[in-house]
């Protein structure tokens, strides 16, 4: 995607990874609604996206699926994310899904380096870092609103969970499907992360000796 977007500059690793972070933070925000269409997917987009980048992502995830009006495939491996998205929801998932979800990690992903590639630039350098994209993102108002809800949401639940409940006390079976709804949500990401991190330890036989 840098390539597409700045192919000039270079990216160090640490930028990269943190681009990937972010990325998986996208992509378990969008699954957490259990996505099986692609208006499943726009829903949850709308919802938890700022405006206008929604909007702007949407139109790109869209062209994506109407094949013959895009010009250029995604870059992104759409079928590796659509085999892993379904190993980690546990159930199947249409093909169209998995590609909306990519292309609007890829449009993210691309705003993102596109941002970050013309700071690179004013300051005359030729290496995209990791403190650049910290730097680059903290000017965009969009990006930060979108990357840091989460921490806004818990300060909220938090202050709410300080105030009585005006609706009395919470049943033995409310409590349960709470903490089970906690438990499934907790795999999800767990099984995501090996999914994503597990391969490139094994396919490297020089990371661990035979003792």
């Amino acid at each position: 995607v840098q390539g597409q977007v700045h192919p000039t500059l270079e990216s160090n690793d640490d930028a990269l990874q943190y681009v990937e972070e972010l990325i998986l933070q996208l992509l378990n925000m969008l699954c957490q609604a259990q996505p099986r269409s692609a208006s499943d997917v726009e829903e949850r987009v709308q919802k938890s996206f700022p405006h206008p980048i929604d909007k702007w992502a949407i139109a790109d995830a869209q062209s994506a699926i109407e094949k013959r009006k895009r010009r250029n495939p995604l870059s992104l491996p759409a079928e590796r994310i659509h085999h892993l998205l379904r190993e980690v929801l546990g159930y199947k998932i249409d093909h169209q899904v998995s590609v909306y979800i990519v292309a609007v990690l890829e449009y993210i992903s691309a705003d993102i380096l596109k941002l970050v590639g013309n700071y690179v630039r004013n300051i005359r350098h030729y290496e995209i870092t990791k403190q650049d994209i910290k730097v680059a993102m903290c000017a965009d108002k969009v990006l930060m609103d979108m990357f840091h809800q989460d921490v806004e949401d818990i300060n909220i639940l938090s202050l709410t969970d300080e105030e009585p409940s005006t609706s009395g006390e919470q049943t033995y079976y409310d409590l349960v499907k709470a903490f089970m709804a906690e438990i499934r949500q907790y795999i999800r990401e767990l099984n995501l992360i090996i999914k994503v991190f597990r391969e490139p330890f094994v396919s490297n036989s020089k990371l661990f000796s035979s003792n």
